[in-house]
């Protein structure tokens, strides 16, 4: 009777771990999307055949009228904000009470990921000073040169297309691997030339366009009452070799840099610095737990490459793709790329890119209608009350931002779908509503490569457009199909165009 009496016993409380969650938002009195176990509201993020920007904009809808309303991810309640005026609040002007993002932890199991994306508090607080000089303008330029001779190879390969089908995804995707590994990494590499060599193959390993098995089982974990499974199954988001590749690359480089007395105005040169100097808490005071190890060193270099080469190739990717479906609109941009090279004795310099307000506007349209990542995220690290919004998010709750949808919103971009980027000219740009365009993030988590990433984009489009008409092939897709479990926003299959030698 009393084995029955605990069985029974064990079997509510389960039942109850299972499906309480799902009382959270009606509880609160918030708007909110019904959840049901085990995958909580709408198709499952992690397990579905749809793009999760897509999956987050249905959400985004369903809540409309509301300024904000819930949500489940799993068994996690989650707070999506659809008012702009809400999210200037959580990003900027409180983002003491939110600054923190969620679902991301840096564990001593997972070694890469103590990067700066992870990073919480004064540790975040204080990597992101010491790396914020690494990403000025006045650094842009120093390594410009490193930029010229990669968009030099480019073009060469670009002269050897000429005629055939060109996968600019996969080309692309190769010439900012060149350009992140050297610059960031006093590395020469050739991917241009090479497609299979490491760390091609790596950044592939990265981010595939198919969430695999264990991959799928981490986040869905994370997401879950069983979040201490991953701890004592050690679970990891990147394959063992990734993890080695990175960190037996970094120390062999750092080792050979220090036995010979190489210093270079680099990414890496700059972390060496940091680790022989303690970094601060928020209050000055040096703290043994934030002094930055091998393992620290190798996840900022880590989270650059990986967040450096995808991302840029996908934006000049886009770009390319749209160009070549709107004729017209590429015309205008190699008009002002001719005028403003004629300026410059026919030569693409850091100059010259600063001089282009229409490639920048081409680049801006091509971050709305394809923002890399398609959801912002925060976690309450300090309760928090809007009264005007009738709003309290308790320390602990999770928040997104659901940067797809804004972008996609007829509410603040007419017709979404039509690539056009007169949105961003000097004449319209101020009717665009704060906080509704977020490429970069905003507030003092904003995406710290911000320039570096737009810079290799400017030198990828300009290499291709100063030299080359590019037009659609008889494979190019009408529209394009986004990878459904990827985390940012990816395309299933290639991008080919046509490429010919301009006059």
């Amino acid at each position: 009777m009393l084995l029955e009496f605990i069985a029974l016993f064990v079997l509510v409380v389960l039942i109850y771990k299972i499906f309480s969650p799902y009382d959270y938002w009606k509880k609160k009195g918030y708007p909110y999307v019904e959840g049901s176990f085990p995958f909580g509201t709408s198709p499952p993020l992690f397990f579905s055949k749809i793009y999760q920007g897509h999956i987050i904009e249905k959400i985004y809808n369903e809540l409309s009228p509301h300024p904000f309303g819930g949500f489940y991810i799993v068994q996690t309640p989650h707070l999506m904000l659809r008012d702009p005026v809400l999210i200037k609040h959580i990003m900027v002007k409180d983002f003491s009470h939110f600054r923190s993002r969620f679902g991301n932890r840096s564990s001593p199991d997972d070694p890469l990921s103590q990067h700066l994306f992870n990073l919480e508090g004064d540790l975040w607080r204080s990597v992101r000073v010491k790396l914020t000089p690494t990403f000025t303008s006045g650094k842009m330029k120093m390594m410009y040169a490193l930029f010229e001779a990669c968009a030099n190879n480019l073009s060469k390969v670009l002269d050897d297309s000429v005629g055939k089908d060109v996968d600019i995804k996969d080309l692309f995707a190769r010439f900012t691997t060149d350009v992140i590994v050297t610059c960031a990494f006093g590395l020469e590499v050739d991917s241009l030339n090479d497609p299979t060599n490491e760390f091609r193959t790596i950044g592939q390993d990265i981010f595939p366009p198919y969430a695999t098995r264990l991959m799928k089982l981490t986040l869905f974990i994370r997401f879950s009452s069983m979040r201490f499974l991953r701890r004592l199954l050690r679970l990891t988001t990147l394959p063992k070799k990734v993890n080695n590749f990175i960190i037996n690359t970094i120390k062999d480089t750092i080792d050979y840099r220090e036995k010979n007395n190489v210093k270079r105005n680099d990414f890496l040169n700059l972390l060496i610095e940091m680790r022989n100097k303690p970094l601060s808490g928020a209050d000055g005071h040096k703290k043994d737990e934030l002094e930055m190890d091998m393992g620290m060193i190798a996840a900022q270099c880590f989270v650059f490459f990986a967040a450096g080469f995808e991302t840029s190739s996908s934006v000049q990717s886009y770009a390319l793709y749209e160009l070549a479906m709107n004729q017209d609109i590429q015309k205008t941009l190699k008009e002002e790329i001719d005028e403003v090279l004629a300026k410059h004795g026919g030569k693409p310099t850091y100059e010259a890119l600063q001089e282009m307000p229409y490639l920048e506007q081409v680049i801006n349209e091509v971050m709305r209608k394809y923002p890399t990542v398609p959801m912002l995220t925060r976690e309450c690290t300090e309760d928090f009350e809007l009264e005007e919004f009738g709003l309290k998010i308790k320390k602990g709750e999770q928040v997104l931002i659901p940067t797809y949808a804004l972008h996609h919103d007829p509410k603040y971009f007419p017709s979404p779908q039509k690539f056009n980027p007169s949105r961003f000219s000097e004449e319209n740009k101020s009717s665009i509503v704060p906080f509704t365009y977020l490429p970069f993030g905003e507030g003092p988590r904003i995406c710290i490569g911000m320039r570096f990433g737009m810079m290799q984009t400017k030198v990828g489009l300009v290499t291709a457009l100063s030299r080359f008409n590019i037009f659609p092939s008889s494979s190019t897709p009408k529209t394009l199909k986004f990878a459904p479990t990827a985390s940012i926003t990816i395309v299933e299959g290639s991008i080919n165009l046509k490429f010919e030698k301009r006059q």
